[in-house]
Parts: C-alpha cells; sequence; structure tokens
C-alpha cells in the first residue's frame, strides 16, 4: 500500500514537471494578483496564467532561493469557466479558502476556485446578488483589485469617486453598493480615482494610497480614507519624509502598524524614493524612509504585485523601470521582471532584499544565497501564452 501510494506521488510530480515543461504561462510583467491561502501563494493574471508557490516546507529567514519544483500549474484543472471572468480575483470565504472571480458576461455568475480541494466551481446566477448588481451598472469597469475582511467574509473595491465602493459578502453572497461616496472631498469635476495602492486596516478603515484622480497624480502628504464600519469617507494628512507621487506601486501592512510602499512610476521616471513606510501607529500618520540593504544594486518595480507573508514583503512580476533617454517616452523598457523577491521587515529600522524564486536565467544569483538545483528544462520560461 505505501509502495502503491509513492509510485502514485511520484507519477504526479513526473506529470507536473513534464506539464510545467511544455506550458504557455507567462512569468513575469505586470497585471498580477497574488493571494496568500494557507501555504499557497497564488498568482493569477487571467484563466490561462493561473498558478501558486508552494511554501510548505519553506523558511524564509534563509537566503535559499526556491526552485521551480514549487510552482504549480492550475491551468490543466478541468473543467474551468467557460465565460470571461475578472481580472480582479480575492480571496474569502467562510473559511477563507476560495477565491472568488465574478464572471463578466451577461449571464451573470461567480466563479470559485476552490484552494483545498484544488478545484473550479460555479455559482449559478443568484437572485439576490444578480438583483443587487443590476443596482451597480459600472460594476464591470472597475479597475481596482480588492481588499478583503478576514473575519466577516467581506471585500470592497473602488468604483468611482461619485459611486464609492462595492461590496461583497462572500458568506452571504450578496454584492451591494455603498450608501456614500468620497465625492464631497474632492473639487466638483472630479469623477475618476485610479491606480492607487491600498491597504485594510484591522480597525476597518481603508486607505487609499497614491495614484491619480482625473489625469493628476495624488499627493502622497493626503490619504484619502474609507471606514467600513461608519459607512463615512474623509482625507488625513500626513508628515514626515514625504514620498514622491507615484502609481503602479504597491502597499502592504505590517503587523505592527507599518505599511510598505514600494515601486511605481512618476512623471514617466521611477518613483522616488522606490520604499517609504508610513507608521500608522502614530497621530498624524508619519513617513519615513528606511535603511535598506540592496544585494541587486537597483530594484525598481513598476506594475508588480505585493503581499505580506510573515515578516517579509513578497514582490512579484512587473516591469523593470529604468529611466527613458526621451522624456516623450514611457520609463519601462521591455525588461519583464520575471523573478520574485522578498524584503525582510522584521527590523523597522533596517530593512533587507533578497532573491525568493529565480524564474530568469540571466539573472544573478546574490552573494551568499544557496540555490535549490532541478533538472526542470528551463525552456517553458520563454514561452508566450498564444
Amino acid at each position: 500500500m505505501h509502495l502503491s501510494k509513492l509510485i502514485i506521488s511520484m507519477v504526479l510530480r513526473i506529470l507536473n514537471h513534464i506539464i510545467l515543461a511544455n506550458c504557455a504561462i507567462i512569468f513575469g510583467g505586470d497585471g498580477y494578483s497574488s493571494l496568500l491561502a494557507g501555504d499557497k501563494l497564488y498568482y493569477f493574471n487571467y484563466i490561462g496564467n493561473f498558478f501558486y508557490v508552494d511554501l510548505t516546507d519553506v523558511s524564509l529567514d534563509t537566503n535559499t532561493v526556491i526552485d521551480r519544483t514549487k510552482w504549480i500549474d492550475l491551468t490543466v484543472i478541468r473543467p474551468q469557466p467557460t465565460n470571461s471572468i475578472s481580472r480582479y480575483p480575492l480571496l474569502s470565504g467562510k473559511d477563507n479558502d476560495k477565491i472568488f472571480f465574478f464572471n463578466t458576461d451577461d449571464n451573470f455568475r461567480i466563479s470559485v476556485f476552490d484552494t483545498k480541494l484544488n478545484k473550479w466551481e460555479t455559482i449559478d446566477q443568484d437572485s439576490k446578488v444578480f438583483l443587487k448588481r443590476m443596482q451597480i451598472p459600472n460594476f464591470w469597469s472597475v479597475s481596482s483589485e480588492w481588499v478583503s475582511d478576514k473575519k466577516i467574509g467581506k471585500s470592497y473595491t473602488f468604483q468611482s469617486i461619485s459611486a464609492g465602493l462595492s461590496i461583497f459578502d462572500s458568506v452571504n453572497l450578496e454584492l451591494t453598493q455603498n450608501t456614500s461616496s468620497p465625492k464631497n472631498l474632492f473639487g466638483e469635476f472630479a469623477s475618476s480615482y485610479t491606480d492607487f495602492a491600498q491597504v485594510l486596516l484591522p480597525n476597518g478603515q481603508i486607505l487609499f494610497i497614491g495614484g491619480k484622480i482625473d489625469n493628476k497624480a495624488q499627493s502622497m502628504d493626503n490619504i484619502l480614507i474609507y471606514n467600513t464600519i461608519t459607512n463615512t469617507w474623509q482625507i488625513t494628512n500626513t508628515v514626515g519624509e514625504m514620498p514622491g507621487e507615484r502609481t503602479k506601486h504597491t502597499a502592504v501592512l505590517t503587523t505592527d502598524g507599518r505599511i510598505i510602499v514600494f515601486g511605481g512610476v512618476s512623471n514617466l521616471l521611477p518613483a522616488s524614493p522606490d520604499l517609504s513606510v508610513l507608521d500608522i501607529s502614530k497621530s498624524p500618520y508619519e513617513w519615513s524612509t528606511p535603511t535598506v540593504e540592496n544585494p541587486f544594486g537597483s530594484l525598481i518595480l513598476g506594475g508588480h504585485t505585493s503581499i505580506m507573508v510573515k515578516n517579509f514583503m513578497v514582490s512579484a512580476f512587473g516591469i523593470n523601470a529604468s529611466e527613458s533617454s526621451e522624456p516623450i517616452t514611457e520609463i519601462f523598457t521591455t525588461s519583464e521582471n520575471k523573478n520574485v523577491y522578498k524584503l525582510d521587515v522584521s527590523d523597522p529600522l533596517k530593512y533587507k532584499w533578497s532573491l525568493f524564486i529565480k524564474n530568469d536565467a540571466d539573472t544573478p544569483t546574490p552573494t551568499g544565497s544557496n540555490p535549490i538545483t532541478t533538472n526542470i528544462s528551463d525552456s517553458f520560461l520563454q514561452n508566450k501564452a498564444i
């Protein structure tokens, strides 16, 4: 019996390696979302580009570089959703183990990926969800990701300055529109707020950091806040070493009340500084520029995705930003970041970057790291989805 299980396990691993070696998954570029469910770190770009990193028995405290044997391809799981699904998934549910995707066609459904069973489910049109969706005519034009409150199973996504937020209750399957908006906080003609980074605090407040209002960059010294408990909006002023305005950046929250803002672009140039910290344990909130140990010399990303895993900010993919010689051109080169980096934020006085997952054969391994060898072909990393 044990021998049979061992043989089956080995066969499954070999099949997974064969699939990975021939798949068309794109490892790199912008547009990814990252979600953490237990020891599984999920990345999603679209239905043909969906996978996770198995963090079981992986220590983030060492300099070990994870190889591709830990990448698990989910595009081979059938049946898949047959309809178009939103590129902005959310992790929620009663046990916070389901990834929800809103279908974007006329036949409204919710596609769900069960992270425990590794299978797709479809929730057919529900009258409560459908009717309340009809009250949100611009729901599918949403251009921002969700933030989720794991304690109550609710997720929030920003619609517009006039419409406020859409709220999804994953336990009761209710999609609603909040009854307040921040319109009175902005000018009469302001309509859209995009390209910000958002963080949900334990006290129920959502902070919207950076971004642009219509076509004008939003200053980092004024932060828009929505209170999910009181259903109210406000703008709060910050102090300290103010970072420059930016878009295409990320923000994550540490357990001790620090918001780490990383990367982005400002006026076609790399945002400066590339790493800033907002201390929300102080009143007023205070910005600082931390000391950072970076063995890569320069690590400037835009359009990437970041997520907290224990005491580390894990930042993946996106575009390597470099300053253009022509002021009218985009700053982003054609160089896609195919790697995953981790930032140790355990010491508030000193931060340290290290390579976490290496997908680009040309990326130098920093001194002191210990890559795990693998026999898997690297050829699939150069493939692009057709």
